[in-house]
């Protein structure tokens, strides 16, 4: 268990030298725990995932882990986890708190994320694959509304992982080849683009719930001077 923990936190603090000196099998495993975790779990998206595959690129570059067996762990765990938060959201609507808070969403709001599941899922899926909370949210959302069918889900979540990993992957390859003092700037910019991307997701949610709640007011203001006259 110490040996698992002492690399948990190397790769947190992305300590190369520890990396170097860990046991391969155990590195696998701890890499593969925590993509699998994050990607099934809402709270767990504080973990640097991200962060954590830009480094086993560069790792991977620089031999110490294996390409093709670090790109296989990463897209077995990343699917599992999407599996993991899809059932979650299909069992959690039997949920006696959830139904609750089902009821308090309009019946005409679920019917137009249905739709929008429906038309574009599978493609939101993939975009989503880059935003943190939003990969597990939306597979959990997907598995609760019942909208897609779990044996389409499994398909096609797959390829939305390969093409996430094989991005972040191939630029930390990619950075480690490039000149010391650009590599350290690319690389710092790499891991701030997803909480770019979720601040951008959370901006555009509160915006569009702010327009709503006001077109709402306008709405009751306008059907009281109605009723007035």
């Amino acid at each position: 268990m110490s040996a698992l923990l002492s690399i948990f936190s190397a790769l947190w603090h992305q300590n190369l030298l520890a990396l170097q000196q860990a046991d391969l099998s155990l590195l696998y495993l701890c890499l593969g725990l925590l993509i699998f975790v994050e990607s099934a779990f809402i709270p767990a998206a504080a973990l640097p995932c991200d962060s954590v595959m830009i480094l086993c690129g560069s790792l991977a570059a620089l031999g110490i882990l294996n390409l093709y067996m670090v790109i296989g762990v990463l897209v077995l765990a990343g699917w599992l986890g999407s599996i993991a938060a899809f059932y979650q959201g299909y069992h959690l609507k039997e949920s006696r708190i959830v139904s609750v808070w089902i009821g308090k969403v309009s019946d005409k709001q679920w019917q137009t994320t249905d739709r929008l599941i429906q038309k574009y899922g599978l493609l939101a899926m993939f975009f989503a694959r880059f935003i943190p909370v939003v990969r597990s949210l939306l597979p959990m959302v997907m598995g609760l509304r019942n909208t897609i069918l779990p044996t389409r889900f499994l398909l096609t979540s797959p390829s939305s992982a390969l093409i996430w990993i094989l991005c972040l992957i191939f630029s930390g390859y990619g950075i480690s080849l490039l000149p010391e003092h650009l590599s350290k700037i690319v690389n710092q910019l790499l891991m701030l683009a997803p909480l770019a991307t979720l601040f951008i997701a959370l901006s555009s949610i509160a915006l569009g719930g702010w327009i709503r709640r006001r077109a709402n007011h306008k709405h009751k203001i306008a059907k009281i001077k109605r009723v007035k006259e």
